[in-house]
């Protein structure tokens, strides 16, 4: 019995000594990728096939106050919150509340505007996840950016935000091509209120954050986020959305951010989006095979060189096989966030900086640390 216990506990130190050698090595590696692609500051989590999280960080969460970058600071997520979105409505479909064959217009239709929306008598529900409803952005139209800087303040509402689109021509019919759109997923959070009676928000909260304990998702329909590292863009740049630099003001943004919504949304700790990922992936939050994987069903997005399925992007790099999971941008943020079936493994980076040329070596920086990871024993 004594000679086992004494097995096992040098097993045990043998094991930890290994995990925090392995994760010195990551440190290292990622300080050193910070520092020669010039980001103010990192953050990185990887899980690993036993549930493990390990959290890092490098670098400044704010380089003016000499503020350094902690696994608890809070990101931008951008267009990652559309993976939330995505889950609530596939745990709906579950519960035959509704169908990714239902027609938009089942649900929409009623409004005066529905019908001036493109492709309005085709689209289905899946079309709208999957960016194949033929329905242009709203975001980078010229009007919306001109409107979006007026007031800081303003938490637009979802008709709002329609009606920048609204008589445009589709590019494609419904089903027929692919053209990625935040505007889809406005109107998936129109559906989801409506089917539930709630608001997107909590509905959010009940279904998918709390029963996974994660408490650092924070909406961004206010512009004042508690532990919020500073973001870099240039000003006047294509990408910037007309902000005025710096993202933050004394805590708050002095931009507005609250236009998002469904179509991202969320700030977050960076290892709850690894967290999320995990959960979804290996269905803890609904049953993949019991909707014949639908959630699956990849299009053709040459857009974002890569495939696009209901809220899931997929990418087939040489370095690591496949990657599905989901990226996001919001001017001086930047996420990366992928699933290695493999290995079964999530790893999440994000950055808190837009600027080129530093962000141009964003995908290869990821893509190392990955590799980095699996090839560790």
């Amino acid at each position: 019995m004594k000679k086992t216990l004494i097995c096992i506990t040098l097993s045990f130190l043998f094991w930890t000594s290994s995990f925090a050698q392995k994760d010195a090595i990551i440190q290292n590696a990622i300080d050193s990728i910070r520092t020669s692609s010039d980001y103010p500051g990192l953050v990185f989590t990887f899980i690993d096939r036993d549930k493990n999280v390990h959290a890092f960080a490098s670098g400044w969460a704010d380089k003016e106050q000499g503020i350094q970058m902690t696994t608890a600071h809070k990101l931008h997520g951008g267009s990652t919150g559309k993976t939330v979105v995505s889950a609530v409505v596939m745990q709906l479909v579950e519960e035959e509340k509704i169908s990714l064959g239902d027609m938009v217009s089942k649900y929409l239709g009623k409004h005066n505007w529905y019908s001036r929306v493109a492709n309005a008598d085709q689209i289905t529900i899946k079309n709208l996840l999957q960016h194949t409803s033929g329905i242009v952005r709203y975001e980078f139209k010229e009007v919306f950016l001109k409107d979006l800087v007026k007031d800081p303040d303003k938490v637009w509402e979802p008709e709002e935000l329609l009606a920048y689109v609204l008589d445009d021509e589709p590019p494609f019919e419904a089903g027929k091509g692919f053209t990625y759109s935040d505007t889809n997923y406005i109107l998936l959070g129109m559906i989801i209120e409506q089917v539930t009676g709630n608001t997107f928000y909590k509905e959010a909260d009940k279904r998918v954050l709390s029963p996974l304990g994660i408490k650092s998702f924070i909406p961004t329909n206010t512009n004042q986020i508690d532990n919020m590292a500073q973001g870099y863009y240039e000003e006047g740049s294509d990408y910037a959305l007309g902000f005025k630099a710096p993202f933050l003001v004394d805590g708050k943004a002095q931009n507005n951010i609250q236009f998002e919504w469904t179509g991202g949304g969320y700030a977050y700790e960076n290892a709850d989006y690894a967290k999320l990922l995990m959960a979804i992936y290996e269905g803890e939050l609904f049953e993949m095979e019991s909707l014949g994987n639908a959630f699956f069903d990849f299009a053709e997005a040459e857009e974002i060189r890569g495939e696009y399925a209901l809220g899931v992007i997929r990418y087939i790099y040489p370095e690591t096989g496949e990657l599905i999971g989901h990226s996001g941008f919001f001017p001086g943020y930047y996420t990366m966030g992928f699933y290695h079936p493999e290995t079964g493994q999530a790893f999440t980076m994000q950055v808190n900086c837009t600027q080129m040329p530093q962000l141009k070596n964003f995908r290869n920086d990821y893509l190392n640390l990955i590799q980095l990871i699996i090839a560790y024993p």
